[in-house]
């Protein structure tokens, strides 16, 4: 007995001192792109948007709304500038459609992503972005370390800039855009790419050839103007965060980019607001599972912990008694109610019910709030957006339905209801 409570005290001053030393040890950075406005690492935007706030007197806001909700939270009359950054830009069809809805109302967009594929985009502004595929990101860390740098020039035409180069590392300028629409698309800042052993085919000679250095120009940021709305596009959104900042010295650029825009408020919406910023542990521990003998020594001693402590608890075991459960009455409870339903027959009770039910699930699944009076004409748009069936046939049904819960439907009409509302809920799963 004496010998069993040294090997417990053991183990607990084992783990209190692990854990002291796990929380003491310093972390290393994390190169993953988050964007997020609580992320301290390299591509996080905590920095970021600390400058931002003390250099746009305008102002500078976060926020973890959707563009379709946004449409309908900030008031018409009010104008934003919306800045988005991201590696690959989410934007679903509903958000793609408010967009050019607040852009045609006069509010502007700053959108900076490494990859941007949208044909309602493409054949309305006229621009693609291209670049960054997913098994880059393991590669960034190494690639920006070794400074090989590229050169990002401001297009003075046009602008009241004049023209200024950024040294900043190839790796997070990867990505370019390809402009469909050359008389809409304004160009503001360009990247030159260099080849060497260039080879084209010369129609004079018939034949190929090859330059010995050939320098193309690809375009890295450029503003399109949709009526009284803006949209800028930067196809570098690793500027947009910390390191961009404090390494790169992007925030001139940024604010360059900006000043394009309308001196309106500026909201930037954060992908990932629950994203915490992390790092990767530096304990001892970690070393000591690198290293494959002592972390095949590391499972051998917490195996012969467990089997010490089976074997232990089995020689003093103790009989446990069996203990039944308690009845599940949840079906006798559905009887129940059931039964008084069908006693009571109030039909305009029961469809009451069903159709808080209806209304709940539908703002589980889509986020939209039928109890809202104020804004019931814009959640039966997006309504019929989300399940495909015609507005003015919502709203003429599910009022009806709303009626008829003031009066007793017959037993037919309630089921045709009900039928409904499944319905509807069947097209939005």
């Amino acid at each position: 007995m004496k010998g069993m409570r040294t090997f417990i005290i053991a183990i607990v001053i084992l783990f209190v001192s692990m854990m002291f030393i796990e929380m003491a040890t310093p972390k290393h950075f994390t190169w993953k792109p988050t964007f997020t406005h609580n992320d301290d690492e390299p591509f996080g935007s905590a920095l970021f948007d600390s400058v931002m706030v003390a250099s746009l007197p305008q102002g500078y806001t976060t926020t973890t709304l959707t563009l379709s909700q946004l449409e309908t939270a900030i008031p018409v009359d009010e104008r934003h500038v919306y800045l988005i950054t991201a590696q690959d830009l989410p934007l679903s069809l509903t958000d793609e459609a408010a967009m050019m809805h607040m852009l045609l109302r006069g509010d502007q967009f700053l959108v900076a992503s490494g990859s941007w594929n949208s044909d309602t985009i493409e054949q309305v502004m006229g621009f693609r972005v291209y670049g960054y595929d997913y098994p880059w990101v393991r590669l960034l860390k190494s690639n920006v370390l070794e400074e090989d740098l590229d050169t990002l020039t401001w297009v003075n035409k046009g602008t009241q800039y004049a023209t200024r180069d950024w040294c900043v590392p190839n790796e997070i300028t990867d990505a370019f855009i390809t402009i469909k629409k050359p008389g809409l698309f304004k160009t503001l800042v360009v990247k030159e790419d260099y080849q060497e052993d260039f080879e084209y085919w010369d129609e004079d000679a018939d034949d190929y050839k090859i330059e010995p250095v050939h320098i193309e120009k690809d375009t890295i940021a450029g503003v399109v103007k949709l009526r009284d709305g803006r949209l800028l596009v930067a196809a570098c959104p690793m500027l947009f965060t910390n390191y961009g900042v404090i390494e790169c010295d992007a925030a001139p650029l940024v604010l360059r980019m900006l000043s394009q825009l309308e001196h309106y408020p500026v909201i930037r919406l954060d992908p990932q607001a629950k994203t915490e910023a992390g790092g990767v542990s530096e304990s001892p521990l970690r070393y000591v599972l690198s290293q494959p003998p002592m972390k095949w020594a590391v499972w051998l001693m917490l195996l012969a912990v467990v089997l010490a402590m089976f074997f232990t608890a089995r020689r003093r075991q103790r009989v446990i008694p069996v203990i039944k459960p308690p009845v599940n009455r949840s079906l006798e409870m559905v009887k129940h109610i059931g039964s008084l339903y069908f006693h009571r027959h109030d039909n305009a009770d029961l469809l009451a019910k069903k159709y808080q039910f209806f209304v709940e699930e539908v703002r589980k699944l889509t986020m939209i709030d039928l109890n809202d009076e104020n804004h019931i004409d814009d959640a039966y748009l997006q309504l019929q957006h989300q399940s495909g069936i015609p507005r003015d046939e919502l709203k003429q049904q599910l009022q009806s339905i709303v009626g008829w819960t003031n009066e007793q439907p017959s037993d037919r009409t309630l089921m045709r209801c009900i039928d409904y509302l499944n319905l509807v809920l069947s097209k939005l799963k």
